[in-house]
């Protein structure tokens, strides 16, 4: 269970998501608010939560929604 520490898969995500910030169209929201939501929908445990960008960047590479658009 995460606790606040990161682990090799949270790093690998984050990693990952950073790599492909560059191919996102101007204009994707960046926050829980700017999507509609009082508090970002992700599980607390996610190593994306609350940072659209990198949660819209890692899911959109294999052309996925992020979680608060499924």
């Amino acid at each position: 269970m995460w606790r606040g520490r990161s682990s090799p898969k949270q790093d690998k995500r984050l990693a990952i998501a950073r790599e492909h910030l560059c191919d996102l169209p101007p204009g994707v929201p960046a926050t829980p608010q700017e999507r509609g939501f009082d508090s970002c929908p992700c599980p607390k445990e996610c190593s994306l939560h609350g940072s659209c960008l990198l949660c819209v960047a890692y899911h959109g590479r294999k052309s996925q929604l992020p979680r608060c658009q499924r």
